[in-house]
């Protein structure tokens, strides 16, 4: 599968039993590729998922998809899995990009002595 350069090799797993070890959390996605990070949201954070769930964060795209898709529906430990590459919010992330970038160019200009 072609990736474009705006998605992100993120995967987000719902209805994971609430007693799972971050172990077998990493024993099952490790299975699919190179894992930089997985994230599981308590219930007093502000990530936007619920309990029960997490990111995974794969190193590339295509393992991300692979996960998704092969992770979907299996039966973990009593629970079947829903698992989604997560949409990334765009709109922020390119606001958030343009400041860093702002202040970036100002710092050069300093930097250089231009004005």
């Amino acid at each position: 599968m072609s990736s474009k350069g705006s998605d992100f090799p993120i995967v987000l797993v719902k209805n994971l039993p609430y007693s799972t070890s971050s172990d077998s959390l990493f024993n099952l996605f490790s299975k699919y590729g190179n894992i930089h990070q997985i994230r599981v949201p308590d219930q007093s954070s502000s990530e936007p998922a619920p309990a029960g769930s997490c990111f995974v964060i794969y190193r590339n795209i295509e393992a991300a998809h692979q996960a998704s898709k092969r992770i979907n529906g299996i039966n973990f430990e009593g629970r079947y899995l829903v698992a989604s590459i997560y949409n990334v919010d765009k709109a922020k992330l390119s606001h958030e990009d343009f400041i860093t970038r702002r202040d970036e160019l100002e710092r050069l200009k300093e930097e250089y002595g231009l004005s």
